[in-house]
């Protein structure tokens, strides 16, 4: 069916006028020659996209069906507007259809990846150009030029034509420069801007060095410092005038930095006026950085860094001087200092990374120079910097709830506390040190009490204080061996209660630490002295204290140590007594080694892993000794002990303590029964071996199967 046969006329694509009786001829409204066909063609261009956006969408409704994530059939859907088209042959609702591109013929931006969201090329290594290579060896050929000039062909002309022709280029370089970055040459202008710095450079060195003007009576220092600024001067000024170019600006910002110090004397350069100038000259740059081109700010910020450190060091160094006056001046200036980084990063607009850093490095600052001024004072400096730091130290634990305040506080009190503690060791004042050790443990307990996070590292430092304190009055002869043992095995006691008090916590661990280091340091303190009777008391009661940890936190190893601590004690103690006794030694050991079998024992393990090491070490010991010097006290003991362990081992089916005894009886028996078998008449001898053989022939398989039944019997006891 034709569209006249449909009532459907195509209209001009132009005005819209119906043109189905037009054919080849021109549209009589608008003109447009072949209106008829151009309509024609127009109208079935639209029906093909009317039926490809048709496909499109039912497609797109397939797929969003069999999404998992699709909405349920029957969720209404938001009304969409139809895209505009021609008069299809059969009008009706057409469905949504995405809008446009931006501008004609302008594809759209590519959908981003589903694998690596935000993923973009990595932007492609700059090499140096052609060009660049070509400018770069060009300006430094202009300058090897000019320095030639002036070195060799200064002599050859007039003073006035030199200086000319010198000013005349670099002139002529700077305008050149200027002119190329208002045309975008940026390679051509960065090159003419560095040579023309380059002989302004050299215009400036050689009108002195070669008698310019009478240049010549000009102190050195002075006419660097001339010379500097007028580089500065002009680097501002070009760099004004051409926004674009980076050289000025460079130059300009490397000519300030020696400036300030050209403008000092020698003296007052190593002095509290130069730490102050490179401190003011780090926050002139921290300052430039915030105004200066954003491709000079990393560069800005390394001179502030470099000058930072440089006037710190230096005002730490005039800090350790012995004037008191330039001492004091200088630590002002870094207190001075310090307060204005603080300042700073507070009204800092972006928040820093780690913003601890600085409170903590103005605090060590800050702390190190007032420690060092006080050393001017004589001896109460360092009783005034320890209190101080110690001070500053608990006001930090007070103020943990402000991260920058406590940081601060927490380096400057450590440094103040630590640069005379280091005094009071160098000049071996130990009873002062020992004062400062003790008192340093007050803001660790503090700080172990009200700081959750630091509670591990806090308990550490006060156990060490008290510790360290005790060793030092010892060293000083304030404290005897005995007394200062005896202090450091209550401070081991102490420990361990808390550790048992705090058990299942992180700080558990450095309190059983502390108190078993403790224990050890007390006995080697009092056994330096020979006094073995207070060192086994002083090993006892933290022997004790850590049993009493052992038992109620249920940590074994430290049951074992306990045990292991208190069998040495009673050996220590033995043997300070003089008694050479062997059940003396063994049966403590024995005891220990029982007390530590007893979970096992509990559990119902096998004889040999519970009470067989504690049975062996108290048996076979005497059972050797009565072998070889028998007493009749020893041997009723050992043949008792030994009877009592078969008949407890075969009543209880216990391996260790059958197998034990019965060798021990054997050992004694034929031990104590060999020294007379030499004083029997052969006969009897030989007699009694062949009856024996006799009987033993006779009942040889009845003896041999009541052996088999008395191994079995003894290997299946636990």
């Amino acid at each position: 069916m034709t569209a006249q046969e449909g009532g459907w006329r195509p209209p001009c694509p132009v005005c819209g006028r119906p043109v189905d009786d037009l054919g080849p001829r021109p549209c009589p409204a608008c003109g447009l020659p072949g209106a008829g066909q151009a309509a024609v063609v127009v109208a079935r261009i639209g029906a093909t996209l009317t039926d490809l956006a048709r496909d499109r969408d039912a497609l797109l409704a397939t797929l969003r069906a069999a999404a998992p994530g699709a909405a349920p059939a029957g969720t209404a859907t938001p009304p969409t507007a139809p895209a505009a088209q021609p008069p299809p042959p059969a009008p009706g609702p057409l469905p949504w259809v995405p809008p446009a591109p931006a501008g004609p013929g302008r594809p759209g931006p590519p959908p981003p990846s589903p694998f690596l969201p935000g993923w973009s090329r990595p932007a492609p290594r700059r090499r140096l150009s052609p060009q660049e290579v070509l400018l770069g060896l060009g300006a430094l050929l202009v300058v090897a030029a000019a320095i030639t000039f002036v070195a060799v062909a200064w002599t050859r002309f007039g003073l006035v034509f030199q200086a000319g022709v010198m000013l005349a280029v670099t002139t002529l370089l700077c305008a050149c420069s200027a002119w190329t970055a208002r045309r975008g040459l940026r390679a051509t202008e960065e090159a003419l801007a560095a040579a023309g710095a380059a002989l302004l450079a050299v215009d400036l060195g050689a009108a002195r060095a070669l008698g310019l003007f009478r240049l010549e009576d000009v102190s050195l220092r002075l006419w660097w410092a001339v010379s500097c600024a007028v580089v500065v001067l002009a680097g501002v000024a070009l760099g004004r005038l051409t926004r674009s170019t980076v050289t000025w600006p460079l130059v300009a910002l490397l000519a300030a930095q020696p400036l300030p110090f050209l403008l000092l004397t020698g003296e007052l350069v190593t002095g509290p006026a130069g730490v102050a100038v490179a401190l003011a000259l780090a926050a002139a740059d921290v300052a430039a950085a915030r105004r200066i081109r954003r491709f000079l700010e990393p560069m800005t910020r390394v001179l502030a860094g470099f000058w930072a450190v440089a006037g710190v060091l230096a005002g730490l160094s005039t800090a350790a001087g012995s004037d008191p006056g330039d001492s004091w001046t200088a630590s002002a200036v870094l207190l001075v200092a310090g307060a204005g980084a603080l300042a700073l990063g507070h009204r800092s607009a972006r928040p820093a990374r780690f913003p601890e850093v600085v409170p903590g490095a103005v605090g060590v600052v800050a702390g190190l120079a007032v420690a060092l001024s006080l050393r001017t004072v004589g001896d109460p400096g360092s009783w005034i910097a320890s209190g101080l730091g110690l001070a500053l130290l608990t006001a930090a634990v007070l103020l943990a709830g402000r991260l920058g305040p406590a940081v601060g506080l927490v380096a400057s009190g450590a440094a103040l506390v630590g640069v005379h503690a280091i005094v009071l060791a160098e000049d071996l004042r130990l009873d002062e040190l020992a004062v400062v050790a003790l008192a340093a443990a007050v803001p660790a307990v503090l700080a172990a009490v009200r700081l959750p996070v630091l509670r591990a590292q806090a308990t550490g430092a006060a156990l060490l204080g008290p510790w360290a304190a005790v060793l030092l009055f010892w060293a000083e002869g304030v404290l005897s061996a005995p007394v200062a043992g005896l202090l450091l095995a209550l401070l081991a006691a102490a420990a361990f209660a808390a550790a048992t008090a705090r058990a299942g916590q992180p700080e558990e661990w450095v309190l059983a630490a502390g108190g078993a280091v403790s224990g050890l340091t007390a006995g080697l303190t009092t056994g330096s002295v020979g006094a073995w009777g207070q060192m086994a008391v002083q090993l006892a009661v933290a022997g004790v204290a850590a049993g009493c940890y052992a038992v109620v936190a249920r940590r074994g190893a430290v049951a074992v140590a306990a045990v292991a601590d208190l069998v040495v004690a009673v050996w220590i103690a033995v043997g300070g007594a003089g008694i050479e006794t062997a059940e003396a030694y063994t049966l403590p050991a024995a005891a220990g080694l029982l007390l530590i079998a007893v979970p096992r024992l509990r559990a119902g393990a096998r004889s040999w892993a519970a009470e067989g090491a504690a049975v062996g070490v108290a048996l076979v010991p005497s059972a050797v000794v009565v072998v070889a010097e028998p007493t009749a006290l020893r041997l009723v003991a050992v043949v008792l002990a030994a009877a009592a362990l078969t008949v407890t081992g075969t009543l209880r089916h216990r391996q260790a303590p059958f197998v034990i005894g019965a060798a021990t009886l054997l050992v004694v028996t034929v031990g104590r029964l060999s020294p007379y078998a030499p004083l029997l008449p052969r006969w009897v001898t030989l007699g009694a071996v062949g009856l024996l053989l006799l009987v033993v022939g006779a009942t040889y398989e009845r003896r041999r199967q009541q052996a088999r039944e008395a191994v079995a019997w003894v290997a299946q006891m636990r």
